[in-house]
């Protein structure tokens, strides 16, 4: 069997067979036994990819490979290259950590079988997003993936996870029919939905595709957690598991961010409106995200919103990609190609490690947010508050991981976060030399300077939240001295396997920190996606200068910000009131859930379908009484008769004559009975109803469907 396609497959076959084996096994050594054969399953699986890894690097080539199903009469294809390798190998060690943790926070869970077996269905679906050749198939297994996962947020079955997963499933849902009609468009517009010969037809931007590219981008962009489709994050992420809950910040917030990426490179890899479309909701994301970072008072909530501005980041590097290929097709006459292809290439690599530097970060800190509940049993801060006072290893791990991701010269994220700068400030000058040889592409050089400010402030946000969950933890202290003396004696607050999980995560932040020009440019010169501009690997790209001066000032900028905003917003706002400890300050009625999406679906929608409904109807009873009194008016009878007919008329007359010649006989005083009378009404409830039903037309249509009824089953048996 294909290696790419064992790495498929693998999981989903696994995880059938031990739910056949653990299905009906519940005792603690049943769920011990099963975390070890998730462990197994889990290293099987990142050996599978990292051997994918090794044949590429001795040069192997690795063609289109077929599962060899017809499904939806496109078939299942899948392709290996160094950008989805480098994503491949991150889900699979990313399972492996969160099977270690979860061996120790769902050891006492009765449900675990069925958090499992949804567990490698994911796996198995993820890693097809990600090794998929065609957008068929990455839409298969991304279907696939959002039902599996929303398992996960209603693993818990309590009423908030219900209610989040219900979120959770309906985005779901509705971003895969917006991905949906996005291939409908590409397949009509170009005859296929392969990568490769999408990448070789891609003419002139169209506004069919840009449309489909629309669609796509809500869709990739619901499970990205990116604006204004971002409404299920942050109750989805509090409720599901913590093992969960990393993996769907490291790495299935990722499958969104991967297809607009896709849909970028192969479809509008020189559209300005796309770049600046993609760009503008990255910086609405990326700043929302932070402030409502800020502004949160729970931690896993904290982290929550965190990761949502993590994706605004990371989809600001998408639209500098094509902002600044663009810019160098318009600067290949005036002599500044060289430096958009640069900026281009800060852009693509800095994209691609700022979302292995999230990966990193945020399944650190979802699972040092799992051993907090574990140990407190809530996740918000004043309940939390001195848990992290003599322990060490928590206070390390939580630092790196915080520093890292908020920017922090020596850390990886400072890395990424550099490159994605120098891109926009690169782009800022091409601009500048554009616009000074009279060549304009429609984006003013404020707008990108706009752009640098906000980038450099949510990075302040970024550490502005990070600083206040650290002084949380480790600085501050219970208000209750007896819990925080409780707190300070839990010195078994994790297992070793659970740290264990948490330093391997860890260990690669000061690594790629440290050796930027080793690490860093390693990584993403072999995950690069290819040039989208026509002989840009000719370009050298000068060697990147992460510790120079100007490169530092904007870390420090960053962390002037963060000084002005936890002052400001967490000391003075959020802790208003002595006493009363950490509290929700972002508005309510600003949910936009609640008030936007649940409004317009549960309620807007429902009343106008209401009224539509109510037209509709009144239009067809009108057709109906129009009808019955025309058409199908009731005919005169051929005979006047007060009532009944000449059966009862006879009948009836005859019964009373009868009668009266009896009463006559029998000497008796004679009483008229009216059987003319009761017969006629005796008449009309036996055969009157049932004439008026033959005369009206609904009996008409009922007929006409049991006829077409008829006609159709003749019809399926003659042929």
């Amino acid at each position: 069997m294909n290696t790419t396609i064992f790495a498929v497959i693998f999981p989903f076959i696994a995880g059938f067979l031990l739910w056949l084996l653990f299905r009906n096994k519940r005792s603690g050594k049943d769920r011990s036994v099963l975390s070890f054969a998730m462990i197994m399953v889990g290293v099987i699986e990142l050996a599978a990819v990292v051997n994918l890894f090794l044949y590429d690097l001795t040069g192997t080539e690795f063609g289109r490979v077929w599962l060899g199903w017809k499904i939806g009469g496109l078939g299942l294809s899948f392709r290996y290259t160094g950008f989805r390798g480098i994503f491949g190998m991150q889900a699979a060690f990313a399972w492996v950590v969160t099977f270690l943790f979860a061996k120790q926070f769902m050891k006492n869970d009765t449900r675990v079988i069925r958090y499992d077996f949804f567990n490698l269905m994911t796996l198995g679906a993820t890693v097809g997003v990600f090794y998929a050749a065609d957008f068929f198939t990455l839409f298969f297994f991304f279907e696939i993936m959002s039902f599996t996962s929303f398992m996960w947020v209603a693993h818990r079955q309590t009423y908030a996870s219900q209610y989040a997963s219900g979120t959770y499933l309906g985005i779901a849902v509705a971003g895969g029919m917006a991905i949906l009609m996005g291939m409908f468009i590409v397949y009509a517009s170009y005859g296929t939905l392969d990568f490769a010969a999408l990448g070789e037809l891609r003419t002139v931007e169209s506004f069919p595709v840009f449309m489909a590219a629309v669609c796509m981008l809500l869709g990739f962009g619901a499970k990205a957690g990116a604006f204004p489709v971002h409404v299920w994050l942050p109750a989805s992420y509090t409720e599901a598991p913590a093992p969960a809950t990393a993996l769907l910040s490291a790495i299935l917030s990722k499958t969104g961010v991967f297809g607009i990426l896709l849909v970028t490179v192969e479809l509008l890899a020189y559209s300005n409106n796309w770049g600046k479309l993609v760009l503008v909701l990255g910086v609405i994301t990326m700043v929302l995200g932070g402030i409502r970072g800020v502004m949160s008072s729970n931690f896993k909530t904290t982290i929550a919103y965190s990761s949502m501005s993590q994706i605004g980041f990371i989809l600001v590097g998408v639209g500098m990609q094509t902002l600044t290929a663009e810019a160098a097709v318009f600067g290949s006459a005036e002599g500044t190609s060289a430096e958009a292809y640069q900026a281009y290439q800060m852009a693509v690599n800095g994209t691609l490690l700022h979302m292995i530097n999230h990966s990193l970060v945020k399944l650190a800190l979802f699972m040092i947010a799992g051993m907090v509940f574990l140990n407190v049993g809530s996740y918000e801060l004043n309940k939390v508050r001195g848990f992290g006072h003599g322990k060490p290893f928590l206070l390390v791990t939580f630092l790196a991981a915080a520093l890292g991701v908020g920017g922090i010269p020596l850390l990886n994220g400072y890395v990424s976060k550099t490159l994605l700068h120098e891109s926009i400030a690169g782009y800022a000058e091409v601009l500048n030399g554009l616009s000074g040889a009279g060549v304009s592409v429609g984006l003013p050089s404020a707008f990108i300077k706009g752009t640098e400010y906000l980038f450099l402030f949510s990075g302040g946000l970024t550490l502005a939240y990070m600083a206040k969950l650290f002084v949380v933890l480790f600085v501050e202290r219970n208000e209750d001295s007896l819990l925080q003396y409780e707190y300070e004696e839990k010195s078994k607050y994790a297992s070793v396997l659970s740290k264990a999980a948490v330093a391997l995560c860890v260990f690669p932040i000061p690594l790629i920190g440290l050796l930027p020009n080793i690490v860093a440019d390693g990584v993403a010169k072999y995950g690069f996606m290819g040039a989208a501009i026509e002989g840009a690997l000719e370009i050298e790209q000068e060697r990147m200068q992460y510790f120079s001066v100007r490169n530092l000032s904007g870390a420090l900028i960053s962390v002037a910000a963060a000084v002005v905003v936890y002052l400001f917003i967490v000391r003075v706002l959020m802790l208003r009131k002595k006493g009363e400890g950490y509290r929700e300050i972002f508005p309510s009625w600003l949910d936009m859930e609640k008030y936007v999406y649940r409004d317009v679906f549960y309620r807007f929608f429902a009343f106008l379908l209401g009224i539509i409904a109510r037209i509709l109807d009144s239009i067809v009873d009108t057709a109906v009484v129009f009808l019955r009194k025309t058409v199908y008016r009731d005919k005169a009878l051929p005979y006047a008769l007060p009532e009944g007919n000449r059966i009862t008329h006879l009948l009836g007359r005859s019964m009373e004559c009868t009668r009266k010649f009896y009463c006559a006989v029998t000497k008796r005083e004679y009483k008229a009975k009216n059987y003319e009378h009761k017969l006629a009404l005796k008449s009309m409830d036996l055969f009157e109803n049932l004439r008026i039903i033959e005369r009206s037309l609904s009996f008409g249509l009922f007929m006409f469907c049991v006829g077409l009824g008829l006609t159709m089953i003749y019809l399926l048996l003659v042929n």
